[in-house]
C-alpha cells in the first residue's frame, strides 16, 4: 500500500503523486484510505501473502498504526519501507513486534542528502539518524535489508564504495539499477538505467558476504 507523504524530494522519485501529504487530493483521501484499505483486506485477505506499506515515506502518515492493525487483525505479516530517517518513529514498530520485515533505503553517502531536500544537521543530520535506524534494525530481531537505487550521478560507482563500510555488517544490501518512468524532477526521467551484468560485476569485486544482491 503506497502512502503519501515524503520529507525527502529525491528527483528521481517514481511516485511524484506521493510526495505532499498535504495536497487537496491526498489530505482529503485519508479517511478514504481507511475504509478503502479495510474493505479491501475484508474481500482479500485470504489471498494475500502479507501486506506492504510503502510512500513516499510510510511512518509520516497519520493512520499507519491503524492501518497495520488491520494487517494484524487478519493475521498478515506486514513489511514496511522506509528512508531510514525517523528512528524515533520507527522505534515503538519494533518494539511492540508490529513489524515482520523491514527495507530501508540508502539513498547515496549520508553527505549528499541535501541534494534530496534533507536539511538536517547535529543530531539530526542524515548521517546520524541512518545510522540510528540501522541500529535498531540491528538490534531488532526481524529480518530487514538495506536498498540503494543505483541512479547516476547521485550513485554511482564511488559513492557505492563509499557505502559499503556504512552497511558491512548489514545481512542484505540490495542494489536496484535505476529505471526510466514519470519522476519528480522530468530532468531524470530519460536518464540512461545502469546495466544490470555491470552492477554484478562491480558487485562481485566487493567480494561481500552475504552478498550483494541485485534486484
Amino acid at each position: 500500500m503506497f502512502l503519501p507523504g515524503c520529507h525527502l524530494r529525491c528527483p528521481y522519485c517514481h511516485n511524484p503523486d506521493l510526495v505532499d501529504l498535504n495536497n487537496s487530493r491526498t489530505a482529503d483521501s485519508l479517511n478514504e484510505d481507511f475504509c478503502g484499505f479495510r474493505d479491501f483486506l475484508s474481500r482479500r485477505a485470504e489471498l494475500l501473502g502479507g501486506v506492504v506499506f510503502s510512500g513516499g515515506e510510510a511512518l509520516l502518515h497519520p493512520l499507519l498504526p491503524e492501518l497495520i492493525g488491520l494487517v494484524e487483525d487478519v493475521g498478515l505479516p506486514v513489511k514496511l519501507d522506509t528512508a531510514g530517517l525517523l528512528p524515533d518513529a520507527l522505534a515503538p514498530y519494533l518494539d511492540k513486534g508490529r513489524l515482520n520485515y523491514v527495507a530501508m533505503d540508502l539513498k547515496t553517502q549520508p553527505d549528499r542528502y541535501s541534494e534530496l531536500g534533507w536539511k538536517g544537521s547535529g543530531d539530526n543530520s542524515a548521517g546520524t539518524l541512518l545510522k540510528r535506524t540501522m541500529s535498531l534494525l540491528a538490534d531488532s530481531g526481524i529480518p530487514y535489508e538495506i536498498r540503494t537505487t543505483v541512479v547516476p550521478p547521485l550513485v554511482d560507482e564511488t559513492v557505492l564504495r563509499n557505502l559499503a563500510q556504512l552497511t558491512a555488517e548489514v545481512p542484505r544490501w540490495v542494489w536496484q539499477p535505476y529505471q526510466r518512468g514519470n519522476t519528480l524532477n522530468p530532468d531524470w526521467s530519460s536518464l540512461i538505467a545502469p546495466n544490470e551484468d555491470d552492477l554484478r560485476i562491480l558487485a562481485n569485486d566487493f567480494g561481500r558476504i552475504p552478498e550483494i544482491i541485485i534486484r
